[in-house]
């Protein structure tokens, strides 16, 4: 399905054909919701930075962090996540590889610090926020989860009409596909061990 798609949908669901000049609006509100809720695979994203200061900008599109590993001796180490109150009373003194990090004013801070002349190639595995079908056709989430963005807008539909029986209900079926994406991603991580029969 793509977006042109979508917004026919929302027509013919709605039953309203005069709220075309809002659709833009009712998505972009309802990918501000979906952006809130939903934490599934398809949204993961990984980059590979160079750090070589004790900050490094999260990318322009990120919602939370998933994991921070660093490459330390040939291998991967993970790193904690902490506050920054915590961060500053852990590693204010502390010297050596990074052992923890923070992340506050729109950028990891790690410490104890890399630097210029003692940089750490690290790992981020982050989610990120839904590409806009505004100005893109589709996107991964309307291709796997489309009942997430149909019942998304309709809840939008039905807040700007004030219909509460049928906000209740989008509202519901909303929530659901939400909580069935989230738990789906959940499971798709592990792989369940083979029970062998001797």
């Amino acid at each position: 399905m793509n977006y042109t798609e979508l917004k026919a949908e929302i027509t013919d669901w709605s039953h309203r054909s005069d709220l075309t000049s809002k659709y833009d609006t009712f998505c972009e509100l309802a990918e501000s919701s979906i952006n809130e809720d939903l934490r599934c695979i398809e949204m993961e994203k990984r980059l590979e930075p160079t750090f070589d200061d004790a900050f490094y900008d999260l990318p322009t599109d990120y919602i939370a962090m998933r994991a921070l590993h660093i490459v330390n001796g040939g291998a991967r180490v993970p790193i904690q996540q902490v506050t920054p109150q915590i961060l500053d009373a852990r590693y204010s003194n502390a010297t050596g590889v990074a052992g923890g990090f923070a992340i506050h004013g729109g950028q990891v801070e790690l410490r104890p610090a890399p630097s210029v002349s003692s940089t750490l190639e690290g790992e981020i595995t982050y989610y990120a926020r839904v590409p806009t079908l505004v100005s893109n056709s589709t996107n991964d989430i309307l291709t796997n989860y489309p009942l997430i963005y149909l019942s998304g807008m309709l809840v939008q539909v039905y807040l700007y009409l004030q219909d509460n029986d049928e906000l209740a209900k989008w509202v519901q079926v909303y929530n659901t596909q939400i909580k069935t994406a989230n738990k789906a991603g959940q499971s798709g991580r592990y792989v369940n061990p083979q029970v062998q029969v001797a």
